[in-house]
């Protein structure tokens, strides 16, 4: 697909590993006031990667570790880059739930359809805090507040506001893509779901 600006909005990239598989996860942040700058970039990137490494990471196995946080000016296809080098590691000790199991976290952002509300397939969940195919309660509830803390304008960090993006509008691409703020995050059902992408043997 061709280049799609999406004004004033940055991607952050937060990239693991569990038993060698490449873990990613998304997520978009609008700037409030004024544009992107080298400077603001910056300052999301060592946030996101603190986030991580705070807030995040303590909840999952030890299996997982973030390897770095990249982020990228969406503005435009010569928009600014910072990719960050992280140690962070799941503070849970204990063997992780297989690869392809992840905790589904939406993103709503009090609109509906599928245009306004946003997702993560967190890894590296702990064996501890699933029976059968069934969470924890608590794993669940620290993973909602780990994501809060993310929600709203300045909230997580002055001048930035968590996003969803959407791109295609009716299985039409969109000229430009939208931004929508995020008002709340919710883990939907207690059942954890499946990426058979990071399955051992699907990627580096």
């Amino acid at each position: 697909m061709a280049f799609q600006a999406v004004p004033n909005v940055a991607q952050c990239q937060i990239m693991g590993r569990v038993d060698g598989q490449l873990t990613i996860n998304d997520l978009y942040f609008a700037i409030t006031g004024g544009g992107i700058t080298i400077t603001n970039l910056h300052d999301l990137v060592l946030a996101v990667e603190d986030w991580v490494g705070t807030t995040l990471a303590p909840i999952l196995s030890d299996d997982w570790t973030c390897e770095r946080v990249v982020a990228v000016d969406l503005s435009n296809d010569v928009g600014a880059r910072f990719d960050l080098a992280s140690g962070a590691v799941g503070g849970v000790a204990g063997e992780a739930n297989p690869n392809n199991v992840a905790a589904c976290i939406s993103f709503r952002t009090g609109l509906r359809g599928r245009s306004f509300r946003g997702r993560n397939y967190v890894p590296g969940i702990p064996g501890s805090v699933v029976t059968l195919n069934t969470m924890d309660p608590t794993f669940i509830n620290d993973l909602e507040l780990a994501y809060t803390a993310l929600v709203g304008p300045g909230t997580f960090l002055a001048g930035w506001e968590f996003v969803v993006v959407s791109r295609v509008t009716g299985g039409v691409v969109r000229d430009t893509g939208i931004a929508t703020p995020v008002t709340f995050v919710v883990v939907v059902g207690n059942a954890v779901r499946s990426m058979r992408s990071r399955e051992v043997g699907h990627g580096a």
